[in-house]
């Protein structure tokens, strides 16, 4: 991420798509290649093939990867890079951030099996699985378009909140048929996949006008260590809202997967509610003083 803010201003959000998206194109079209090779060679071949070509394709990468503004002294860290904390911004984003990583994943994992239950075959769910992967592949680069090119995270912070929540409602809960399944497939994955894209983003905003690099830095760690754990958690979750012994009806959800359809649309258009940050200066702190406010009090004492 520090890299990608050296060497891109005006498309910095772009930049951070395509590099997300492509994570989305790998998961819809190394699954195939796996299972060619696993068919042809085994599991063990096949997982030394990979680690040499992961190994030969990421050290070749870094080679090529440099800083664009040499930093031959870094600050020495102090305790008033974590004066974010203390912000209210940083909060409503953490929260919205979290909420958000406890349902993002609950489509890719169990739309195959519920595509199963519709009497769909195996490798008709696994298609769905790659749809959003390719629709991820698309959305995250047009969501960083938009985050540029309106000079604000929250247009497509609520897209890809409030608006993967009312497709899961309005299309999931109703689709018994392939098309249908597909068509939910690909717009959840054009929008829901964008809210990766914005932690650069919201970091920056934490960090206001001041600039801070390695608290912006610090910020983004942050984010995406509480949404890494968020998503972790979401399997726990997913597995007490799940009923495996449920009967398939034709009702909304077909009764079984109620549950996890009601929470990931619930869960993403709370998600939402972090756009009212919005709302809040990026410098004001708890206690209600902004940090020139207090600057202009210290220097008037």
């Amino acid at each position: 991420m520090s890299f990608i803010a050296e060497w891109f201003d005006k498309r910095k959000s772009l930049a951070y798509g395509f590099i997300c998206g492509m994570g989305g194109l790998s998961g819809a079209v190394l699954p195939p290649i796996y299972e060619t090779c696993l068919n042809n060679y085994g599991h063990k071949a096949t997982l030394i093939g990979w680690a040499i070509a992961v190994f030969i394709l990421t050290a070749s990468g870094l080679l090529f990867v440099t800083s664009r503004v040499p930093d031959d002294n870094p600050p020495k860290p102090k305790w008033s890079d974590f004066d974010f904390l203390r912000k209210p911004l940083f909060w409503v984003l953490l929260t919205a951030t979290v909420i958000q990583g406890l349902a993002h994943y609950m489509p890719s994992l169990y739309l195959p099996s519920y595509a199963i239950d519709m009497g769909l075959s195996s490798a008709k769910g696994s298609l769905l699985v790659s749809l959003i992967n390719v629709a991820q592949a698309i959305g995250q680069p047009l969501q960083g378009l938009l985050a540029d090119y309106r000079g604000s995270y929250y247009p497509p912070m609520i897209l890809s909140t409030f608006g993967s929540g009312l497709e899961t409602f309005l299309i999931w809960g109703f689709s018994r048929k392939l098309w249908s399944l597909a068509i939910y497939s690909f717009l959840y994955g054009g929008t829901a996949g964008g809210y990766a894209v914005l932690r650069p983003r919201f970091a920056a905003g934490i960090v206001g006008h001041d600039q801070n690099k390695e608290q912006s830095l610090l910020i983004f760690g942050i984010l995406t260590a509480m949404r890494g754990s968020a998503i972790v958690a979401s399997g726990f979750l997913s597995t007490a809202l799940l009923d495996e012994g449920a009967k398939v009806t034709s009702g909304y959800g077909a009764h079984k997967w109620l549950g996890i359809i009601v929470y990931t649309g619930v869960m993403m258009i709370v998600a939402s509610l972090g756009a009212l940050g919005f709302f809040i200066k990026p410098t004001l702190t708890f206690g209600g003083k902004s940090k020139e406010s207090r600057e202009k009090s210290e220097s008037s004492k």
